[in-house]
């Protein structure tokens, strides 16, 4: 049957499976090729907002897909195709929305085997790479490459952020977490039997610090630009550390009587989540709680408005909760309460006077975005429970 005849029940007479995919300044245009002998180009149509839709150009019939650069962060656009062969022009193909912005979104799925790319408002999968084993992934800003924690392959890889070039580093021992000393370009490197290793901007590792003790899997470390140093849990014996950097031999200084602390991020102090709360620490062993009955599961520091965000369960009011905390002044905010059960992951995304975040849920293995004031921007599905995020 034809495709472009009106009466066609499956297409009504016009292209089908437009997808649009913003890959920060730019939206990739899909559609389904249309099936007929004399076809002559697709014609690409473009309109914003309150004005009339115009073409934007002519496609090759051979191709279905086109790239339009000619867009604007946070800008709103409506796309459609029309399919022409020599002697007629079809009805034009539904209409497609989408919103550009200036970032996409890396996750690092272990249990999915891969570094996923991701629309900047959760809302489209952009590629996807393979990788066996990933841990952690962190943006060495310097040159701007991702560090990923390989872990079976006990290697840490370089990876450029179109997910195409890899260079590879081999550890020897099994990464755990990684976390990067932005200023240096380092990358800071958690084993499982409890080594720190140390790899410069050549991408050669010029330190390996021993801490004495095998690392549980659920260890996470946190370098702190601010005071220069590496904070990292060790769970199952509830104790945390802080790990001068800049010399090695500075004392490590321990700090005891967590139960289970799980997950932390550094910025000035250390923010550690455990089985009871939310606690601060400082590098001189100065610990205050923030937030109580609650097993927080997450934590995630937005340096640039200055807050600390968690995620956890809070056995007082029987609700899983994302919540955030002013670095400045303590201030404590709920942002979602008892809306989106099982939240294990958290990660903030911060913008220009914006705190936004997305978070990762178990179970239903799904991610969220949203904006700063909790309002939904877009969700996938997919992400399993061991999920590492990073913007770019």
């Amino acid at each position: 049957m034809n495709p472009l005849d009106p009466n066609n029940p499956y297409t009504g007479g016009k292209p089908t499976g437009l997808k649009l995919l913003p890959i920060q300044n730019t939206v990739k245009i899909l559609w389904s090729p249309v099936d007929v002998n004399d076809l002559t180009l697709y014609a690409v149509y473009k309109g914003t907002a309150g004005s009339e839709m115009f073409k934007l150009w002519e496609v090759s019939p051979d191709s279905t897909f086109f790239l339009d650069t000619n867009v604007s962060f946070y800008e709103t656009y409506t796309y459609a195709i029309e399919a022409h062969t020599e002697t007629y022009s079809s009805v034009r193909s539904d209409t497609v929305q989408i919103t550009v912005g200036p970032f996409n979104i890396y996750a690092a799925d272990f249990w999915n085997s891969s570094i996923r790319m991701i629309s900047w408002d959760g809302n489209h999968l952009i590629t996807t790479k393979y990788v066996a084993s990933p841990r952690q992934i962190s943006l060495r800003k310097i040159d701007n490459r991702f560090w990923v924690a390989n872990y079976y392959d006990r290697s840490l890889l370089l990876i450029s952020t179109d997910l195409v070039d890899i260079t590879s580093v081999v550890l020897p021992d099994h990464p755990l977490d990684l976390d990067m000393n932005q200023d240096q370009g380092i990358a800071y490197v958690v084993t499982r039997d409890g080594l720190i290793i140390s790899v410069d901007m050549e991408n050669e590792i010029f330190s390996e610090r021993s801490l004495g003790l095998k690392l549980n899997w659920d260890t996470q470390s946190s370098f702190d630009h601010v005071n220069r140093g590496l904070w990292l849990t060790i769970p199952d014996s509830g104790t945390v550390l802080y790990i001068p950097t800049e010399n090695e031999t500075s004392t490590i200084k321990y700090f005891e009587g967590f139960n289970y602390p799980s997950a932390v991020a550094a910025h000035d102090n250390g923010w550690v989540a455990d089985r009871t709360g939310l606690h601060q620490i400082n590098p001189d062993g100065e610990i205050e709680t923030i937030v109580t009955n609650t097993m927080v599961t997450d934590v995630s520091i937005d340096t640039l408005n200055k807050f600390c965000f968690y995620t956890g369960y809070n056995s007082s009011a029987d609700s899983w909760i994302a919540g955030r905390i002013s670095l400045n002044t303590l201030a404590h905010e709920i942002i979602l309460e008892d809306t989106y059960p099982y939240l294990y992951n958290i990660f903030s995304i911060p913008r220009e006077d914006k705190a936004e975040f997305l978070v990762q849920q178990s179970y239903f293995w799904k991610i969220f975005r949203f904006n700063d004031d909790g309002t939904p921007m877009g969700e996938l599905d997919g992400f399993n429970g061991r999920i590492a995020f990073q913007i770019y």
